[in-house]
């Protein structure tokens, strides 16, 4: 008896669950990343259309398996109310005079944040997702620093930076999103807006 053919791969997509910002918010941080540009690090930013806060990536997803993990991270979305939330502060992964990453952090409603992305771990777990190894720190990946060219200069303007507020937004529903990979940039597109449950 012949075998079965294998059956085809179902196609997959690039995904991630992530906080879209309001346009006033990327307006303000495409300011920060321009007096940093001063610097003529070699660095990778992001560009302000693409600016967001990842709370979990799900890596390469078949596209059958899109409505059940929606139906997961929208319950993780139920039970957790709005919250309000403010950017502000400049730093760098693993320090400034070694930066690899460097982030804008979150001064107010972190611990929000990370409550709602402890829901995303436990729902999403069942479905084959492992939970992160490295504890949830809320920030914002402004750049990717890709060699030393005036890492000096960079560390600098990241230290002296003021600490004040950029801005701050009201978290009402969390995004469901696809990444396409291209040689300009990755492009990112909303599958599923998934609003957050009521106040308690």
């Amino acid at each position: 008896m012949l075998p079965w053919p294998d059956r085809p791969p179902s196609p997959t997509i690039r995904a991630f669950v992530a906080v879209n910002l309001d346009p006033s918010l990327k307006e303000a941080l495409a300011r920060v990343m321009e007096r940093l540009k001063a610097t003529r690090a070699d660095v990778g930013w992001v560009k302000p259309e693409n600016l967001h806060l990842t709370l979990k990536f799900l890596g390469q997803v078949e596209e059958t398996r899109l409505e059940a993990i929606a139906e997961a991270v929208a319950s993780a979305a139920r039970g957790c109310g709005s919250f309000r939330f403010v950017l502000g502060g400049l730093g760098a992964f693993p320090q400034p005079r070694a930066a690899r990453v460097v982030w804008v952090g979150v001064p107010e409603g972190a611990n929000s944040l990370a409550g709602l992305q402890a829901r995303l771990e436990a729902e999403l777990e069942p479905l084959g997702f492992p939970r992160e190894e490295r504890p949830f720190t809320a920030h914002l990946t402004l750049g990717r620093v890709r060699g030393p060219g005036r890492r000096e200069q960079l560390a600098a303007a990241l230290i002296s930076a003021p600490v004040e507020p950029l801005g701050e937004m009201v978290l009402d529903r969390i995004e469901m999103m696809k990444s396409d990979l291209r040689r300009e940039g990755p492009r990112y597109s909303i599958l599923h807006s998934l609003p957050l449950g009521p106040s308690p």
